[in-house]
């Protein structure tokens, strides 16, 4: 079993807390799609695991674009991240699973660096796809494999043209975690109340609660804007790893939105550790939604609204496989879904990057979360961010 972190190591020693800004783009833009907006989640780790792999295999402009992108101005500072470090660490975990893998055109091969770093890092299985004469059968062979190292959560993370005759490589990762919270819920205590949306209408959800004579004190601490919430999951007995939701639940007088947390959240990759309630509070009423939905999106306009241009014209990929010069990302897809409920969480994430030929204080205190928030699963000891989004509205799978 590999080594535990060390307790209380902060992530910025092994590299900053990443893809936290993409994450910050899409979400703001699909709280504004709508007056009432949607719900959105996305995996931060899932994305640095797959694009962290991606860049260990470009060249010069291409690779400084990526590693900027990732927060990791050097390479090396990139493969000793405590991120990379904890998603090799996923597959040791109960609560947790984590898959990896790279297919490459028949007639090509991977460098024996890039097999290398993809095995040793992320346990990734590597094989050969015909995407020239058989593209769709390749496309729905990764798909199965997502299926699997999600449980059957996602199935589909490659749509269909997403791959091609002119397709080379595609790497793939997928994430599932399954956490039973230290302190459940009671079940038959959880009600329907309205739950209040951004548009100022009100949907009755369901709320998870626990009776007055079962409270416990929990974590909850105040900020100027916002109260935190931190919900503790059980975890294994030998500090592996330490998983928590942080819920971030605004003011009700509005001086502060959810697009402004997104913002605060990648001003400093130490912020959510820094909002993380440390200390339990006597607690009047603990009132929190339940909800399920999932979201999908392609990542490459918003990646080249950051700043990453060259990999998607005709970047260097040499480093991954043989005849990698004049190779392009034709697409980033990315899939998250997440079910909470009064026992827990289940949650699984995948992305997929797919190459082609170019040319183609204590008093008692209550939480409430009866509108807006926004949510992080994070793993306590290293700070980072498995899984991060929002909720709009309970109700909308």
């Amino acid at each position: 079993m590999a080594p535990p972190l060390p307790d209380g190591e902060p992530l910025s020693v092994h590299g900053k807390v990443s893809c936290l800004p993409l994450a910050r783009e899409v979400g703001r833009r699909v709280l504004t799609a709508s007056a009432a907006g949607d719900n959105f989640v996305v995996s931060p780790l899932s994305f640095h695991a797959a694009l962290a792999l991606v860049a260990a295999g470009t060249r010069g402009e291409t690779r400084r674009e990526l590693l900027a992108f990732l927060g990791s101005p050097p390479l090396a500072e990139l493969s000793r991240a405590a991120t990379t470090r904890l998603a090799s660490r996923l597959i040791h975990l109960p609560q947790t699973s984590f898959a990896c893998g790279v297919w490459v055109q028949r007639g090509r091969d991977l460098t024996p660096e890039f097999a290398d770093a993809a095995a040793s890092r992320y346990g990734a299985v590597a094989e050969h796809a015909d995407f020239a004469a058989g593209a769709d059968q390749a496309r729905l062979r990764i798909n199965s494999f997502v299926s699997r190292a999600t449980r059957g959560l996602i199935t589909d993370i490659l749509p269909p043209d997403a791959v091609g005759p002119d397709t080379v490589v595609v790497l793939a990762n997928a994430v599932h975690f399954n956490g039973n919270w230290s302190l459940p819920f009671h079940p038959p205590a959880t009600f329907h109340a309205p739950f209040h949306l951004l548009d100022g209408a009100a949907v009755t959800a369901p709320f998870m609660t626990t009776p007055i004579h079962f409270q416990l004190d929990r974590h909850v601490a105040t900020f100027p804007g916002f109260t935190a919430l931190k919900l503790p999951y059980e975890n294994d007995g030998e500090h592996q790893a330490k998983f928590y939701m942080l819920i971030l639940l605004p003011d009700r007088n509005g001086a502060l939105e959810l697009a402004d947390l997104y913002d605060m959240a990648v001003t400093t990759p130490e912020f959510i550790r820094n909002h993380t309630p440390v200390a339990k509070v006597p607690v009047r009423r603990l009132i929190v939604p339940k909800f399920k939905f999932s979201f999908k999106f392609e990542a490459s306009p918003d990646m080249r609204k950051l700043g990453v241009t060259r990999a998607f014209a005709g970047g260097d990929f040499s480093g991954i496989v043989t005849g990698g010069e004049g190779l392009s990302i034709s697409g980033v897809y990315h899939q998250a879904t997440i079910e909470v409920d009064e026992l827990g969480t289940v949650a699984a994430a995948a992305t997929a990057v797919v190459i082609q030929q170019q040319g183609s204080a204590r008093p008692p205190v209550d939480f409430v979360a009866d509108r807006p928030f926004l949510f992080a699963i994070v793993e306590e000891i290293t700070g980072a961010v498995l899984f991060l989004g929002h909720v709009v509205n309970p109700l909308a799978g």
